[in-house]
């Protein structure tokens, strides 16, 4: 180690763990080099003399200085000042979210009430549901005779058509709205959630 790198190790030594091989080198060369001993004890003196002198800042000062940090902060990051665009642009979506959920907790409270007093619940034997498929026609002797159109008896005929998958749960039925209020209200949980995040 020659001596300006222990130099520069001076203001290292108090920070470096006993067992370091920097601070063993260091405390080596001290030992052997007068020069860097005279100016390791003068820095050392020197460290002591600034950490004995008495710092006493008043309130203004100590005021200016809060100050001057906060503006650099703020200045770097514009999203975190109190009273800017950005809060107002924040509040606006945070109102808008509140209103969403609300509606949508609305939704949800109604199609509730529909699934318990609508009867919902119970058993739908009764009730059929509306498919939009139409039953077959068929053409038998009893329905006349016409000498325009030929008649014939497809009754015994296989139709060779599967019946079409029908969904039973639509829009008028009260569980597909309360599917998609919950839904809905998760949705605006998350947003707030990141406005919060966006926020700090």
């Amino acid at each position: 180690m020659n001596c300006r790198e222990a130099q520069e190790l001076f203001g290292l030594i108090s920070d470096l763990p006993d067992h370091d091989p920097q601070r063993k080198m260091l405390e080596w060369h001290i030992l052997g080099c007068e020069y860097c001993a005279a100016e390791y004890s003068l820095w050392q003196e020197s460290i002591e003399m600034i950490h004995e002198l008495p710092v006493e800042l008043s309130a203004d000062e100590a005021e200016r200085v809060n100050r001057k940090v906060m503006d650099r902060i703020y200045a770097e990051s514009p999203w975190l000042a109190p009273g800017g665009e950005h809060s107002k642009v924040t509040n606006r979506i945070r109102r808008r979210v509140s209103i969403w959920s609300a509606c949508f907790l609305a939704v949800f409270l109604c199609s509730f009430l529909v699934f318990l007093i609508g009867g919902y619940g119970q058993s739908n034997d009764s009730i059929k549901p509306a498919t939009g498929v139409l039953k077959p026609v068929v053409i038998t002797e009893d329905m006349g005779s016409s000498a325009e159109f030929p008649i014939f008896d497809l009754s015994n005929v296989s139709r060779g058509i599967v019946e079409p998958f029908v969904m039973q749960m639509g829009p008028a039925y009260p569980q597909y709205w309360m599917v998609l209020s919950m839904a809905g209200m998760l949705l605006a949980l998350i947003s707030y959630s990141g406005i919060r995040r966006a926020r700090r």
